[in-house]
């Protein structure tokens, strides 16, 4: 197993920001255009709302694919450090610690700290 560089790691990132972008337009048309029930603008509600889709976004694709959009495209997946598919509770953590300030950028200076507090590393597919 090779780890990916930082510059794979970025695309990834710059795929998954617009598919999480996506979500969040899908779901503003949905819940505020035809429902009526989204947070208002300047409602501390809207920041969890954000932070709560972008979360799942990055969980339920590792979960079920072991692969985000932006991993699909640049042909890498996450595994954990035997190399195997990530258990939940690692899932958990290593999404969990996306959440922390600046983590998105974290791994252009070395492990991204959701890998290092996960235990889990990006690699290319086989």
């Amino acid at each position: 197993m090779h780890e990916v560089d930082g510059f794979t790691r970025l695309g990834n990132h710059i795929i998954d920001t617009i598919g999480v972008i996506i979500v969040v337009a899908i779901h503003a048309v949905i819940f505020d255009g035809w429902l009526h029930i989204m947070p208002e603008d300047g409602s501390p509600l809207l920041g969890i709302y954000f932070f709560f889709l972008y979360f799942l976004y990055h969980f339920l694709f590792e979960y079920f694919f072991s692969q985000t959009p932006g991993k699909f495209v640049t042909n890498t997946k996450v595994v954990d450090e035997d190399g195997n598919k990530p258990s939940l509770k690692t899932l958990l953590i290593r999404n969990l610690c996306r959440l922390i300030p600046l983590d998105n950028f974290s791994f252009l200076i070395g492990d991204g700290w959701h890998d290092e507090f996960s235990g889990t590393e990006v690699v290319r597919k086989d």
